[in-house]
């Protein structure tokens, strides 16, 4: 390629008897300081978080560990939030404050606004009404190392006993779990057998809880890991996709983490029959969907149909659990109205049909669930009589 002539014009002399100027001598600025990348980002989203968002942040600022950025994700909040933590960002530049102009309805779209914007090697989620350990990050951090570990994977949380927000060392815990089988007694390389791993994660061995684990970032970003657009589960969805993936898991016994049993989080709050199961019909059948579409691309289920069944019977299952609280305290007559209502955005000239199937399993869950309580308490009655 021919070179362009430059096209700054040639120097004039200086006229004469005109002092040519005296050139300044040239300034030799410091160099501007190479920032520093934060070994860890923490993505915590926020929606009208005000009653804990201060003790959420302070448990992340007051870490051992402080190489991490803390990347705050407001998704719409209406309260004081914003404000709570604008204000400590004015006294730790580690804390990122983030704004979506709407609220987005569940905590996936935060979730990957933090994930995009994070410069961490390791990934952490926070969600805003529970807290670190002090030395979280520090034990996390240590294990993802000294195992070169793309999941460091916690298996229980912390739980205030009296619900306190600033945790002491006075604080009284409970430990809580959703994992089944005996927990590890030390760091564990967990099998890379896919097919042990999706049998371990559909029957709870492996529980897709997010926030009480450490994710390698690049692992997130070369396999283009995201948190669907889910109403309920997103964290559930995207752990399968982890655990699908990730080479190396590693197993603690490390409790890092403090779970608020918060009754005004999305997953627990019923603000009405309605959106509870709009919320949860959501999850059954976009929930599957994204399953399936998700094994398409992965050659192991291709070959082994048999186990892409598991995962979508898990979410199922976990659907028709958290729904049989409706048929619980409602009867058939009054909740065929809502089932077709919600069955019919999905099931078109079929949503009547699948009503039907839809009442008939929940019946059928009904009636097993309460001959299993006549025969423990018939079992109880004998027992006592001998």
């Amino acid at each position: 390629m021919a070179k362009q002539k430059s096209k700054t014009p040639a120097r004039k002399p200086a006229p004469k008897n005109v002092a040519a100027p005296v050139p300044k001598p040239a300034v030799h600025a410091a160099p501007a300081p190479v920032p520093v990348l934060p070994a860890v980002s923490v993505i915590l989203p926020m929606y009208n978080s005000a009653r804990y968002i201060k003790s959420c942040v302070q448990s992340v600022l007051n870490q051992t560990f402080g190489a991490f950025e803390l990347i705050c994700v407001d998704d719409g909040s209406t309260d004081d939030t914003v404000n709570i933590v604008m204000e400590l960002a004015k006294q730790d530049g580690r804390i990122r404050l983030v704004r979506h102009a709407r609220n987005s309805g569940a905590a996936s779209e935060p979730r990957n606004t933090g994930i995009r914007l994070s410069r961490g090697k390791y990934i952490g989620f926070l969600d805003s009404d529970d807290m670190y350990t002090p030395t979280a990050l520090a034990e996390l951090v240590s294990v993802a190392e000294k195992w070169n570990a793309d999941v460091v994977h916690t298996e229980q949380v912390y739980f205030p006993e009296n619900q306190t927000i600033d945790v002491t060392p006075q604080t009284k815990f409970t430990t809580f779990s959703k994992e089944t089988g005996g927990f590890a007694k030390e760091p564990v390389l967990e099998t890379d057998n896919l097919a042990e791993r999706v049998q371990m994660f559909c029957r709870g061995r492996l529980f897709g809880w997010v926030h009480n684990k450490l994710y390698r970032r690049d692992m997130l970003m070369e396999r283009n890991i995201y948190f669907d657009k889910l109403l309920t589960s997103e964290d559930i969805v995207f752990y399968f996709k982890v655990m699908c993936t990730a080479p190396r898991v590693v197993r603690v016994p490390n409790i890092i983490y403090i779970y608020r049993h918060n009754p005004n989080s999305i997953t627990r709050k019923m603000v009405s029959i309605e959106q509870s199961m709009h919320a949860l019909t959501h999850l059954m059948i976009e929930g599957t969907k994204v399953m399936d579409d998700f094994m398409n691309g992965i050659e192991f289920f291709v070959k082994n149909p048999q186990f892409r069944q598991l995962p979508i019977d898990y979410i199922v299952q976990q659907h028709l659990i958290w729904t049989q609280r409706f048929y619980d305290k409602y009867s058939t007559v009054q909740l065929e109205p809502l089932v077709r209502k919600e069955l019919s955005k999905y099931c078109g000239e079929h949503t009547a049909f699948f009503a039907y199937i839809y009442n008939t399993v929940h019946v059928y869950r009904q009636r097993l669930i309460n001959n299993d309580k006549q025969i423990r308490e018939l079992q109880a009655k004998v027992g006592g009589g001998a």
